[in-house]
């Protein structure tokens, strides 16, 4: 506003140097273009991080962006200052629908009446101002010239608003969560730890008690219980220490998929109400045996747990050119968008809380795919399923 209504006119009026005219106006031009389409174009994003889709399709931004780039180069006069706002009315209009259908979403799949009311009072919050600009593109004067005295209005009582909502937890915490499943799993680890060093404490007292009362013949029992203690202390102290670790080395070697996914699912076929459907052949990748088989394992459990044992779990594997997909669908309780965003955090968990489930199973999946230089993709719906495909490097 500065440029355009201040500083152009006055160096115009000033007769200033004409570089410095024409720089000021195409720098105005370039801010006034970004003003009128960057809304559409970031709120997308936004919802599309905020359903969980984003964080996988990593060609949606580059697609997304293809308007406002076109706007740009076609539909902007960088020397006249002047954006043809009937063409970005046009494309604003879908993004705008697009936009309110995602923001929809989440409303209709929260099961909690309070994180439908959050989900309601962020889509305002967000659409308002974005359905105010879009009205702004489609008018003419002197009605655009009174929307543009109202936007600014507008955009400054929806950002109190948006930071009233962050500091409230509004967004149920899809960021600010992260840090605090941290705090829940150090809490996790310090709950178990206090009660095998309250067993340890125990079992000491009880051998001091046997041994001052001579019944040396009940001492091997609390002997053993220490023993059980302290292999389960270091089982999971190692399992906590190898999940978070910065560093994985994977030996990888050339082996057959299939047999491993063979080994794995001979667990879950057991299961009398589990129907195991298997669509994959002879398929030989470089891979770390232990490492693969320890993901596929534990994306199967997550499987069967989320199917409560009686549903049905299909894997199959594709082949393309220079990668395999390894794609495992069940047809359990499925996740709702807030819990897909943080399905890979550390400590995250939607499980029953226990010694058992640190919430490391997923991050630590992705952390051995990434090191195997593949990617993770989940895609759920609750009460429809979960699939989870798992991408390989081939050399063909």
């Amino acid at each position: 506003m500065f440029l355009e209504k201040s500083w152009v006119p006055y160096a115009t009026e000033q007769a200033l140097n004409v570089n410095i005219i024409r720089a000021s106006t195409i720098v105005t031009s370039l801010l006034n273009m970004f003003i009128n389409t960057f809304p559409y174009y970031g709120m997308l994003l936004f919802y599309l991080i905020y359903n969980g889709i984003y964080t996988y399709q990593k060609w949606i931004p580059i697609l997304a962006s293809i308007p406002p780039v076109l706007t740009l180069l076609f539909y902007t006069d960088l020397t006249a200052n002047r954006v043809d706002n009937g063409f970005v009315a046009a494309w604003g209009l879908c993004y705008v629908c697009l936009i309110a259908s995602l923001a929809i979403r989440p409303i209709i799949q929260a099961n909690d009446f309070k994180e439908r009311v959050n989900h309601a009072s962020i889509a305002i919050v967000f659409l308002v101002p974005l359905i105010t600009l879009n009205i702004y593109h489609f008018s003419s004067s002197p009605v655009s010239d009174q929307l543009m005295t109202m936007i600014p209005y507008i955009c400054i009582t929806s950002l109190l608003l948006i930071t009233i909502f962050y500091l409230r937890d509004a967004f149920l915490g899809v960021r600010r969560k992260s840090i605090h499943t941290v705090h829940v799993g150090t809490g996790l680890i310090h709950h178990s730890l206090k009660n095998s060093i309250g067993k340890i404490k125990l079992n000491a007292l009880n051998i001091r008690k046997n041994v001052q009362a001579g019944q040396y013949q009940k001492i091997e029992a609390y002997v053993e219980n220490l023993l059980h203690t302290h292999e389960s202390m270091m089982a999971m102290m190692a399992k906590v220490s190898y999940a978070t670790s910065d560093k994985l080395g994977p030996k990888q070697e050339m082996q057959d998929i299939s047999v491993i996914l063979d080994e794995v699912l001979e667990s879950v076929e057991a299961l009398p109400k589990i129907r195991v459907e298997k669509q994959y052949g002879p398929t030989f990748l470089l891979l770390d045996r232990v490492l693969i088989a320890e993901c596929l394992q534990n994306i199967c459990n997550n499987a069967v747990e989320a199917m409560r044992e009686n549903g049905s779990l299909h894997i199959a594997l594709e082949k393309r050119a220079q990668k395999v997909l390894l794609t495992i669908r069940d047809t359990g309780h499925g996740m709702n968008s807030i819990q897909l965003q943080n399905i890979f955090e550390p400590f995250y968990s939607t499980k029953h809380r226990s010694g058992k489930h640190f919430g490391l199973g997923m991050y630590q999946v992705k952390k051995v795919i990434e090191a195997h230089r593949g990617k993770v993709e989940v895609r759920s719906t609750p009460n429809k399923g979960t699939v989870i495909v798992l991408t390989f490097p081939s050399k063909g």
